[in-house]
């Protein structure tokens, strides 16, 4: 047998080596078809198996995102919709389409290019300039906590500049028209208005809200009515004695360090102990924060014992016990400002629908304030359908409004482009974008119920002004023009990817 296998040696070697690549292209390329039956499947995506650690990596590359203020990659991929849960699977799944689409084609961001644009962000720049120290910290304070490294935040700036790419890409043919500008051009231009204002003071203040309207509108809005999962820790602290931390230099360092060495012991010791015996043993105090989410809001109102940590504290205690589970409930240690932290995940409250009871008092104010709005609204209507007869009927606005028993105001030289005027004013000046001389608005809601707009005059466009801040307009007209036909795209890419969700409770 062994003179077989001798003679036969190298023939054999060659057949395992190449078992064993088929092994590794079988088991481990992400397209393999084995991969859309796995237990571990949450949907598929282009063919291919969705497992739920897909799911949470880039629900961090969201979180990161809005912590680097990533704002158009957030805002174009759809994360910015006030239900945090529609916001997370838009953004998520828009995301992959576009980490697709960008592959197929061909855009890949170099590494200088990504390092350029980490140098761009506010939040690392210090008087216009890139400041070292504020990377440092933000990867210290930002990242640790978060469980991640540079490198996801390296992701994030490649996914920023995929989305910039394939922007310019699909929105390469777009094109400014002389009208489009023409119109665009109206923000330079000076208007002068009257406004009639249709305050809420008119208004009844006690509004009756009935339980029929309660029920009806917790029926139409349940499925937005959710409460938050949150999560609460136990957990140790390690702070230098009071008024003993050098402020400054490598004394500090060094006695940050031993408070860090104390942490990692006590981590280590407590991994193969309970929580509170560990802590016992060592003459620590074990405390427990209050249900938390995953932004380290309080969300209950039992607060017992109530959490003494600041707000940047429970931040990062809140997105340690997210990153923890019933199988690793113990986290490293943990930096925060100057103090370490171990912490144990002590209970989770999955997310939830909310009752009625729960609703019911954000649900009166909000039902008040409709019914408030509404009625501002129907007073309004039947005070401009007046105001315009007395126009027709050759009264000046002024006098019409008067004849109604309101008052008109009157503001001149009014221009959008100018950064002068007060939100309100911008709001009278906006309100008149696509209004002729000798028109009325229609009600407009303001801060205050609402008002309406009528254009005495807009003042001539220069042509030679109209040359100078071409260059300002055109830039901005292309951008939305290009924002609009890239949603479009985005649509019909995601349409493409076939994207399914696996049945809750496979």
């Amino acid at each position: 047998m062994i003179h077989i296998f001798r003679k036969n040696q190298r023939v054999m070697m060659f057949v395992v080596a190449v078992l064993t690549i088929i092994a590794f292209i079988w088991l481990y390329n992400p397209d393999t078809k084995t991969g859309n039956a796995g237990p571990n499947s949450v949907g598929e995506i282009y063919g291919r198996n969705l497992t739920q650690a897909d799911i949470d990596r880039e629900i961090k590359n969201y979180q990161l995102a809005l912590a680097l203020q990533q704002f158009d990659l957030i805002g174009d991929l759809g994360g910015m919709a006030e239900n945090e849960n529609a916001a997370l699977t838009e953004f998520i799944f828009n995301l992959l389409v576009l980490k697709h689409q960008a592959k197929e084609l061909g855009v890949k961001p170099t590494d200088l290019q990504i390092a350029d644009r980490i140098k761009t962000l506010s939040v690392f720049q210090t008087g216009e300039q890139f400041d070292p120290r504020k990377y440092a910290e933000f990867t210290e304070r930002q990242l640790g906590p978060r469980g991640l490294t540079e490198r996801q935040l390296e992701e994030v700036m490649s996914d920023a500049l995929r989305l910039d790419r394939i922007k310019n890409i699909v929105g390469a043919p777009m094109a400014v028209s002389e009208g489009e500008l023409l119109e665009a051009a109206r923000a330079f231009q000076k208007v002068n208005v009257q406004v009639v204002r249709f305050p809420l003071t008119g208004v009844p203040s006690a509004i009756p809200v009935t339980e029929e309207e309660i029920q009806a509108f917790y029926s139409r809005y349940r499925p937005n009515l959710i409460a938050p999962e949150t999560r609460s820790v136990a957990y140790v602290e390690f702070a230098p004695p009071a008024g003993q931390l050098p402020a400054e230099g490598k004394a500090k360092v060094e006695a940050l360090q031993k408070l860090a060495d104390a942490a990692t012991a006590f981590a280590e010791q407590a991994a193969g102990s309970s929580f509170e015996k560990a802590a016992a043993a060592s003459g620590l105090t074990v405390q427990t924060t209050a249900d938390l989410d995953r932004t380290g809001t309080v969300q209950t109102g039992d607060i017992k014992p109530q959490p003494k940590e600041n707000a940047e504290t429970l931040k990062n205690l809140a997105a340690a016990a997210f990153l923890l589970s019933e199988e690793n409930p113990l986290s490293d240690a943990l930096q925060s400002g100057e103090k370490f932290f171990v912490v144990s995940l002590a209970k989770v409250s999955p997310q939830r629908p909310l009752t009625v009871d729960e609703v019911r008092p954000d649900a009166e104010i909000q039902i008040r304030a409709m019914k408030t709005e509404r009625l501002v609204q129907e007073n309004a209507a039947a005070s401009l359908a007046k105001i315009r007869d007395a126009l027709g009927g050759g009264k000046t606005f002024a006098d019409a409004v008067t004849a109604s028993g309101l008052k008109a105001e009157s503001f001149k030289d009014l221009a959008l482009s100018g950064g002068t005027l007060s939100p309100e004013q911008s709001a009278f000046a906006q309100a008149t974008f696509l209004m002729e001389p000798g028109q009325v608005s229609g009600f407009l809601p303001g801060a205050d119920g609402g008002f309406a707009v009528y254009l005495d005059a807009r003042a001539p466009l220069d042509p030679a002004e109209l040359d100078r801040q071409k260059t300002e307009i055109e830039p901005g007209i292309l951008a939305g023009k290009k924002r609009m036909l890239f949603l479009s795209w985005l649509a019909s890419a995601r349409e493409a990817a076939k994207i399914s969700m696996a049945p809750r409770g496979r």
